[in-house]
């Protein structure tokens, strides 16, 4: 078959085609037949079937009338060289015209055009922190080869319509339905300043936005592809767990590149770049809105048609939208004033005038910080420690309400390891000074929770998404309420801001490819603290986790310490020193504890209902799950790090107290998976002999909550003798664990009231001596719970 576009060659040569390399072949997916044919057709080289292969022979070209005819001519063959074609049309044969050089056919050209795009794409991804315009120059256009009329000046381009509709020749019924998609007929679509090329540029410098207080941003620059935009789209680069295919979550705002302190920030060459209202939600697969990409993504490419002579590029970034900033409508794309009004957002830097009153002064505001990062950060690291300190240096609490609540919630946890009287309500700090009532010290801290619990009644956050400080928060004040009595309100606080970090997308994994920075690594923190929180006091107070583990696959904290977060060298930031145990791996270790504890509520104490959905069905359903719970617990247990392995002698503190948080906990799980297991004889049982009521199983199960409760109570007795930091997992692990050990000792009574008559005196004397070391037990874990009392209320309650 004749190649396209060289009429010159006969039917049946041989033809000799340049080898470009594989390497520069177009993708087969993007690019058009005729690109993907052209590399033959346009490098074709006519060699003789005789003789040297290399010798080229001259090939006789037709005469002017069949050339632009485009036909085949038989003229030199023909007498006096006048072509048949000719003859037939009675025509003038002549051969004048000169032979022009063909440029490359369009759709070769639009098939480079993709490559390099894709190529850049790929670049930009791999290194989103480098800008290469020095090596590789200054960025090309699409379509810069054509020889377009020069741009409009500033101020016509401010009231003319995008470049994508001007660029079609005439005015058609597709040009007309796209103007009216883009913006109403009686009001002119705006260009914002820098935005050339309507919707076929994409600017390709980096934002001139400030970086927030106490941090810096990384602009990456360079040209971004769709994919890697749908990548970006679901918040800080957000992406499904590992498929191509799966990188398709958007928001219904196009890009979002990173998770900053204000919330979701645009990616660069969004539309949404120009709002500034902070209205970027995260919307998954499911949602509605993704018919809405679909809609928009098949509008562009018919303004991409219409605005190209009819070419079209496959390419995904062919298809951009840089030109709908200047074309969204503001009374559909930005904020109300009365919802600003009914959140209190009018003026975000206003705040209450009661709420900077209520700090306290600035001596024991210093103290309380250093106890909250030395006691609590610690264990259940949330903050970093450098960021946080300078933020407050420069009083960020006077501007931003959030931030303000951060700190009230910092003294009111702070609150509890302060002997400080006015740490109390002024009413009863009095009675404090004076050595009076001990009881009044378990109101520690409740005077910063309560004002900031007032923040989160006045800055609803209903209708605007939520920023770091105020997720920061929730996890704050619901830690403060494990250790009260209306734990309750901690596993509602905590359920409220999972449900708020969702919101923006802080659920979902990071796009590979990019260096973590202090804002992005902050909100994996507090999002992990509020989903680990939820679950683990989900399993103390038997109520459903919030959080689901399906619903999401964020990576786990950095196990860097706070101060190698940031250096000067980029290269170095974010990396622990080699050998150095980080204090952020217990907190790891308790997230994958946590894990455990998630399956293990969804397993064994779900619903009748809900288990033939899961596939919990069968007779040996409950068997294969406990094994299933028994091998997870094995491995979490054999990959803790060496110095987190508890040991009574361990001389580090901090790691001790991690250590010894991990191994309690460890064992409150193994009792929460075997005590559904637990038979207690009822009724007529109670008659029968020990042995024979209860089943093997159940025996089996009876033993390991006994030995599990034993070992939890003997690490507590080692380690609040040295020092433990966690308080709220002594009072829940001393409860736990005496619950168990008097189950135990009710049936040791109960044996022993049966045995009379059947045991010898000597065998009933070992049962009562059994029921006294028991009763020992249970006596310790109280002894425990009065240690703390006087601070944690939830204590006093469980005595």
């Amino acid at each position: 078959m004749q190649p396209p576009g060289f009429s010159g060659w006969t039917p049946g040569q041989p033809t000799a085609v340049i080898d470009l390399g594989e390497e520069f072949a177009p993708d087969p997916q993007n690019a058009s037949t005729a690109a993907l044919q052209f590399s033959a057709a346009y490098y074709a080289i006519d060699a003789s079937a005789d003789g040297n292969g290399s010798k080229k022979r001259k090939v006789e070209r037709a005469c002017d009338f069949c050339r632009k005819r485009k036909a085949r001519c038989d003229g030199p063959k023909m007498p006096d060289n006048v072509c048949s074609n000719c003859i037939a049309n009675s025509r003038t044969c002549t051969y004048l015209e000169g032979s022009k050089p063909r440029g490359p056919p369009k759709a070769y050209i639009v098939g480079l055009e993709d490559r390099v795009e894709k190529m850049e794409a790929l670049l930009k991804r791999l290194r989103p922190e480098l800008d290469f315009s020095t090596e590789l120059g200054p960025p090309v256009v699409r379509d810069s080869w054509k020889n377009s009329p020069p741009a409009p000046s500033s101020d016509k381009a401010r009231s003319a319509s995008p470049k994508a509709i001007d660029h079609s020749p005439s005015v058609s019924r597709k040009q007309s339905l796209a103007s009216l998609a883009a913006h109403p007929t009686n009001r002119p679509c705006p260009v914002p300043s820098g935005a050339k090329g309507g919707g076929q540029t994409k600017s390709r410098t980096a934002s001139g936005k400030q970086p927030s207080r106490g941090s810096q941003r990384r602009q990456p620059s360079g040209h971004e592809s769709r994919s890697d935009s749908d990548a970006d789209a679901s918040g800080s680069s957000l992406s499904d767990s590992s498929e191509t295919d799966d990188l398709g979550e958007l928001s219904v705002a196009r890009g979002m590149k990173r998770l900053t302190l204000r919330g979701l920030e645009p990616a660069e060459g969004s539309p949404e770049r120009y709002l500034n209202d902070n209205q970027l939600r995260f919307h998954g697969k499911s949602s509605s809105f993704k018919l809405i990409s679909a809609t928009r993504e098949f509008k562009q490419r018919h303004m991409v048609e219409t605005s190209s002579d009819g070419r079209q590029s496959n390419s995904p970034a062919s298809v951009q939208m840089a030109s709908d900033a200047g074309c969204k409508r503001p009374t559909f794309w930005t904020l109300p004033p009365w919802e600003k009004t009914f959140e209190h957002a009018d003026d975000p830097k206003q705040l209450p005038d009661w709420l900077l009153p209520a700090f306290p002064a600035p001596d024991l505001a210093e103290q309380l910080i250093s106890d909250y990062f030395n006691y609590n950060n610690n264990t259940f690291p949330l903050l970093h420690r450098p960021t946080f300190e300078r933020q407050w240096r420069e009083k960020l609490y006077t501007e931003n309400a959030w931030f303000a609540c951060v700190c009230l919630a910092i003294f009111g946890v702070a609150s509890r390891w302060s002997s400080d009287p006015r740490v109390l309500p002024d009413e009863i700090a009095d009675k404090a000074s004076e050595g009076g009532d001990e009881d009044i010290w378990v109101l520690a801290g409740w005077r910063y929770i309560a004002t900031g619990m007032k923040i989160h009644e006045t800055r609803r956050s209903i209708l605007l998404p939520p920023e770091l400080f105020e997720v920061q928060s929730f996890s704050l004040i619901g830690l403060y309420w494990r250790g009260t009595v209306a734990q309750h309100g901690s596993w509602f606080y905590l359920s409220v801001g999972v449900l708020k970090a969702q919101d923006v997308g802080a659920h979902r994994r990071k796009i590979y490819g990019r260096r973590p920075t202090v804002e992005e690594e902050l909100w994996k923190r507090a999002y992990w603290h509020l989903v680990a929180f939820d679950r683990i006091g989900s399993m103390l107070i038997g109520r459903p986790c919030c959080s689901r583990e399906e619903d999401l696959d964020l990576d786990l904290p950095l196990e860097v310490d706070d101060e190698y977060w940031e250096n000067e060298d980029p290269e170095l930031a974010f990396r622990q020193p080699e050998g150095k145990p980080s204090l952020v791996s217990g907190f790891v270790q308790w997230i994958k504890l946590s894990h455990v504890v998630a399956y293990a509520l969804k397993t064994l104490y779900t619903p009748g209902k809900a288990k033939a959905a899961l596939g919990l069905t069968g007779t040996d359903w409950k068997e294969q799950s406990v094994q299933k719970l028994n091998d997870a617990l094995l491995k979490w247990l054999e990959e803790l790090p060496p110095h987190l392995k508890w040991r009574p002698d361990m001389e580090d503190r901090a790691f001790a107290s991690q250590a010894a948080t991990l191994y309690t906990t460890y064992h409150l799980v193994q009792i929460l998976i075997y005590r559904p297991f637990i038979r207690i004889p009822r009724g007529r049982s109670l008659s029968r002999l020990y042995s024979a009521e209860r089943s093997t199983f159940s025996h089996k199960a009876l033993s390991i909550c006994l030995n599990a409760a034993r070992a939890g109570a003997y690490i507590l007795d080692v380690q609040t003798r040295r020092g433990m930091l966690n308080i709220t997992n002594v009072i829940h692990v001393s409860f736990v664990c005496a619950g168990v050990l008097l189950v135990h000792l009710w049936d040791l009574i109960r044996q022993y009231g049966m045995s009379r008559g059947a045991v010898s005196p000597e065998g009933r004397a070992q049962m009562s001596q059994g029921i006294s070391s028991v009763m020992g037990e249970i006596g310790d874990l109280m002894a425990k719970l009065e240690e703390v009392s006087a601070k944690w209320e939830l204590a006093r309650e469980m005595l």
